[in-house]
């Protein structure tokens, strides 16, 4: 009976070795295909950030389809300026005291996002970090360059 139970334990750790042996032989085959998927997927993550980056561009491209320059902005060209969206945007950000909503909890109402609707009119978001609104108003300018806007619909969003 000890002689079985010493063949069983001699025999259990030569198969036990031969696995341990086998191991190592399959080891470089499995560097490799880790290697090669961690290239695939290194490749992945640059193709993955590409277009991410591309997307991000467009994202900030700010097309205005509600305004047209040359035909729409015609009158504003008409007395020198050139870029007409940026003139009456920045015009709209100086007059602050055009949001219809006051600040609360001690913020500062500010306009956001600012769009021309054809040659009369801009919508433009306006927030304080905790209410926010958008308003349409009618812009029209005067011989001195200088543009008076009246609000015409407004719209909290609490």
């Amino acid at each position: 009976m000890r002689k079985i139970s010493i063949l069983l334990i001699v025999g259990f750790l030569i198969l036990s070795c031969k696995d341990a042996n086998e191991q190592p032989e399959n080891l470089p085959d499995k560097t490799v295909q880790l290697s090669l998927k961690n290239d695939s997927l290194e490749k992945e993550i640059v193709l993955l950030k590409s277009l991410n980056d591309s997307l991000l561009k467009i994202s900030h491209v700010a097309e205005n389809l509600w305004f047209d320059k040359d035909f729409n902005g015609a009158h504003l060209t008409r007395q020198g300026i050139t870029n007409p969206e940026k003139f009456v945007e920045n015009s709209l950000r100086k007059r602050v005291d055009l949001i219809p909503f006051e600040a609360v909890l001690g913020g500062t109402m500010k306009f956001g996002k600012i769009q021309l609707l054809g040659n009369k009119w801009v919508i433009a978001d306006y927030s304080d970090g905790h209410i926010q609104g958008r308003s349409i108003y009618e812009y029209r300018i005067d011989d001195k360059k200088v543009l008076t806007f009246k609000i015409l619909a407004s719209n909290d969003t609490e």
